[in-house]
């Protein structure tokens, strides 16, 4: 049953995830480095792993966050 809710923790997170980003304008960035909201989650799975912290719905979002991000052109991170 885990891979169950990890598997629909993946597909809310991408859905909402695409609305968000096509519907607000929100940045994390400076005048040198934009970090995108794919880069974000990949840190937080980072550090999710080094606490080894299990919960599938807490991988499941930030598998479907970063999966919506990798979907995307720009992947530059120093801005231009």
């Amino acid at each position: 049953m885990e891979f169950a809710y990890y598997s629909l923790a993946v597909i809310a997170a991408f859905a909402f995830t695409r609305w968000v980003t096509e519907n607000f304008k929100f940045h994390v960035r400076s005048n040198s480095i934009w970090l995108h909201h794919w880069i974000i989650a990949t840190i937080v799975m980072i550090i999710m792993l080094a606490m080894k912290i299990e919960s599938e719905i807490a991988w499941g979002i930030l598998t479907g966050v970063a999966l919506e991000g990798l979907g995307r052109k720009n992947w530059s991170i120093l801005r231009k």
